[in-house]
């Protein structure tokens, strides 16, 4: 009978420090949120993570989204007053950020940390007589995002037809079989400094531009990729040491288990 007794006694004694350590916690999270009531916001911290060489963007250009054009200030606002989740939509309106979180600290700053797109390719639509349509960066999702007014990565040109109207994406079944052909290049530390551009006929056809002699290489359409580049890297290996830089004006890469040379 003592025995149970003080089997019982531990049980109460066990569920007693339970509801102690409950009851200490809710009053932890009851304090803690009558504090962040009377927190006010004592700045904004920009946080910018870039893979570019150098940033697309500047903290300015994310600031002015954050404060919606300067219209809302936020220093000496409480905390519970602002939407973070409302700055965190405002900054990914940007077209160069690729994802934007927003939270804040104690000692009341708002963190906005940013990530923004590295593109694979830049898509010049001057070149195709659509004048009044910008140039856009693509990333390796295909969306276009635009360009920066500080700094022009060094990236592939894309041009041709199939970029005319009003193409937003690549994001249709024939545009998506462009961004393999570009990582491929972009991956390669020899084709990234020899391919300088990549023409695109309306079919969907590729014609690359390299940076070094007047040969055009006829790549047809991007698919077997690495196959083509292994026949053009024969062309490069075996033919232009003997032949020379410009005796050929194109290298036809289409067909199968042949490199054509006119």
């Amino acid at each position: 009978m003592s025995q149970k007794i003080r089997i019982d006694f531990a049980r109460v004694k066990k569920l007693i420090t339970l509801v102690i350590l409950a009851g200490l916690a809710i009053g932890a999270i009851i304090f803690a949120e009558m504090h962040y009531r009377e927190i006010k916001c004592t700045g904004i911290v920009i946080k910018l993570d870039s893979e570019n060489e150098r940033p697309l963007l500047s903290k300015q250009d994310i600031n002015v989204m954050v404060t919606n054009q300067g219209t809302d200030y936020f220093v000496d606002k409480p905390l519970d007053e602002i939407s973070l989740h409302k700055i965190e939509q405002r900054v990914k309106k940007i077209p160069l950020v690729k994802s934007c979180e927003a939270h804040h600290d104690f000692s009341g700053k708002i963190i906005v940390s940013v990530k923004e797109y590295r593109p694979i390719a830049r898509i010049l639509h001057f070149t195709s007589g659509e004048s009044n349509y910008k140039d856009q960066y693509v990333t390796h999702e295909g969306k276009f995002i635009g360009t920066s007014s500080l700094f022009t990565p060094r990236v592939l040109i894309a041009s041709g037809p199939f970029f005319t109207g009003k193409r937003k994406e690549l994001l249709d079944e024939r545009g998506k079989t462009l961004i393999p052909l570009f990582e491929f290049i972009n991956n390669d530390d020899f084709w990234r400094a020899q391919i300088t551009q990549v023409i695109v006929a309306a079919d969907g056809g590729v014609v690359l531009i390299p940076a070094m002699g007047q040969t055009y290489i006829d790549f047809g359409l991007p698919i077997k990729i690495e196959t083509k580049f292994k026949k053009l890297a024969l062309f490069y290996k075996k033919i232009i040491p003997n032949k020379g830089w410009n005796t050929y004006h194109w290298v036809h890469l289409k067909y199968k288990n042949q490199v054509i040379c006119d």
